[in-house]
């Protein structure tokens, strides 16, 4: 299992390299780069892939928006965003709404609307697990479920037949043990919160990125302790997405 994630991840690093798309930093819909399918269009053999639906959302010519924080946006890899290996599978236009240091709380504060897409792909919650004591980020688990709940709506007032992917709480390494409980609630309630409504799919990639994380030197992953580096961590982090069967 170990030999076949790590030869993944692998393929998944080529792919980074190849990728002709330039990195994507600012939130603005005329700041995706083009492609084609022809371009894009992977063999088979180039990169073993769970084929869960997310993974057939992006081959589907469907509009893609990503929303996030710094992961998102890349803010600690020259602007390259966890989900750029998977541009090699995407069809259609890549939108990208994210800012360094965006909680849930921002999500909904600091944004009028939200770009049409068919699909939005919404990689939130690190900073308030990290910073819940402080101001920025919601408070208890509780807020942050109602965050989601108002993001979602605002996001049905744009695009109301779209889908919405919800990915748990990215890992972290080397925090108090009360950070890991906090996020194991985030995680939990997250789950049962997309399970209310078909439209909401969530993912948890933390197990598969943790069970590579605990036996390397993180360091060839990581660019410190919550941000994955390129190309290594990032390809990781779509793999471990991609992988992971999609939880209604």
């Amino acid at each position: 299992m170990k030999k076949t994630i790590v030869t993944s991840l692998l393929c998944f690093s080529v792919a980074l390299t190849a990728c002709s798309a330039q990195p994507q930093t600012e939130i603005m819909e005329d700041n995706v780069p083009e492609t084609s399918v022809e371009e894009t269009e992977p063999s088979e053999t180039q990169v073993q892939v769970n084929r869960n639906q997310l993974f057939e959302d992006l081959q589907s010519g469907k509009t893609i928006c990503f929303i996030g924080d710094s992961i998102t946006e890349g803010a600690a890899t020259d602007g390259i965003p966890w989900y750029q290996p998977l541009e090699t599978f995407i069809t259609g236009e890549v939108l990208n709404v994210s800012v360094s240091g965006w909680t849930s709380v921002s999500l909904v504060r600091d944004v009028d609307e939200y770009p049409q897409a068919d699909v939005y792909v919404i990689a939130i919650g690190i900073n308030d697990v990290l910073y819940i004591d402080q101001a920025f980020g919601a408070a208890t688990v509780e807020e942050f479920i109602d965050n989601l709940q108002t993001l979602s709506q605002m996001i049905d007032s744009v695009s109301p037949d779209s889908t919405m992917y919800f990915i748990t709480p990215w890992p972290f390494l080397n925090f108090p043990d009360e950070a890991y409980e906090t996020r194991d609630e985030f995680v939990e309630a997250m789950i049962e919160w997309c399970a209310e409504d078909d439209r909401r799919i969530c993912i948890n990639p933390n197990d598969t990125i943790m069970s590579v994380l605990e036996d390397v030197d993180t360091s060839v992953y990581m660019w410190n302790d919550y941000h994955p580096d390129a190309p290594e961590g990032i390809g990781l982090y779509s793999y471990a997405v991609i992988q992971q069967d999609s939880i209604r």
